[in-house]
């Protein structure tokens, strides 16, 4: 039986019971096996530890919630190999994906992250995304950021395997935020060497009980940070850093046609880094001072009439 211990797959687990068992036996069921850990944040319940046990899969289990990005993290930690994969508890990977990672690595052992091309499983059965992805061997991670900037953010963490030594000091944090893993991986990604395997080898479950449906302003203002304080200052073409501008812009417009009043009223009490931008943007952008005192159902519904508009940020 071929094996490699040069990758671990972690899950880390809350909780939710529905597609756990469907994804750790995608994580076992690799042409090349590796080591599998399961990370629980500290659950109500033994599920976990129970299914682990007769899995014979590693487990662990938290003290106390250390939150979601957190738990991603305290798998690096745990993990004693080179690289480590955050295989998410909804999602699956497929058979080949650990024999495809040692494809690239055997070509390309300097690369610092691999990542994988991915399919959505809906109700409506598989469907493709709407991203534009890099693919290949990229010495830098310029093309990652072009591409966000270009192209919309859509890297794909959750199908990235991860050199291990590269997360030293990501705490993990972000104040919290949804879309963490975008934040880190955007404001570092110059630093690392990438290699993006076209083949969709992860199979990412959208569903209702995701937390970024469960948290939409904490996910939506996430977004035009990494544009604005992120990827335009990490560029110098002046036409990616207007579109990098603007795509900030329209984000924020978005988040508001998400949000109501009491919503942005919370989020902007908030002591974060994301809550200060806001301020900021609100203070030094008349338009967007305007579109905020709007209701939200009537941005939400005259939101592709504002974008016709091609309001200057």
């Amino acid at each position: 039986m071929d094996y490699t211990n040069l990758l671990t797959i972690s899950m880390p687990v809350y909780e939710r019971k529905d597609f756990f068992l469907e994804a750790l036996d995608s994580a076992l069921n690799q042409t090349v096996k590796c080591k599998v850990i399961v990370v629980d944040n500290c659950s109500s319940h033994d599920y976990f530890e129970k299914v682990c046990k007769e899995k014979n899969v590693s487990y662990y289990r938290n003290d106390r919630n250390i939150g979601m990005a957190g738990n991603f993290h305290r798998g690096f930690e745990l993990a004693d190999t080179k690289f480590v994969m955050n295989l998410q508890d909804d999602d699956q990977i497929s058979p080949v994906y650990v024999e495809s990672f040692l494809e690239a690595y055997t070509k390309h052992p300097d690369i610092d992250i691999y990542f994988t091309d991915f399919i959505r499983l809906t109700a409506s059965g598989r469907l493709q995304h709407k991203h534009i992805l890099p693919f290949g061997y990229m010495q830098n991670g310029q093309k990652i950021i072009e591409y966000g900037i270009k192209y919309k953010l859509g890297f794909p963490y959750m199908a990235s395997a991860i050199k291990r030594t590269i997360v030293n000091g990501f705490e993990g944090n972000l104040d919290g935020s949804g879309c963490y893993d975008w934040v880190w991986i955007y404001s570092e990604a110059d630093k690392f060497s990438f290699f993006g395997d076209s083949q969709q080898l992860y199979v990412f479950r959208d569903h209702d009980k995701q937390d970024t449906k469960r948290n939409i302003i904490r996910y939506a203002m996430t977004l035009p940070y990494i544009y604005d304080e992120i990827l335009r200052d990490k560029v110098s073409d002046k036409e990616l850093k207007r579109a990098a501008n603007q795509a900030a812009f329209w984000e924020l417009v978005r988040l508001k046609s998400l949000a109501d009043k009491d919503m942005v009223d919370d989020f902007m009490e908030k002591d974060t880094i994301f809550s200060h931008y806001l301020r900021k943007k609100l203070k030094t952008s008349g338009k967007l001072r305007f579109i905020f005192r709007m209701p939200q159902e009537m941005v939400r519904l005259n939101y592709r009439a504002i974008r016709r508009l091609k309001l200057d940020a």
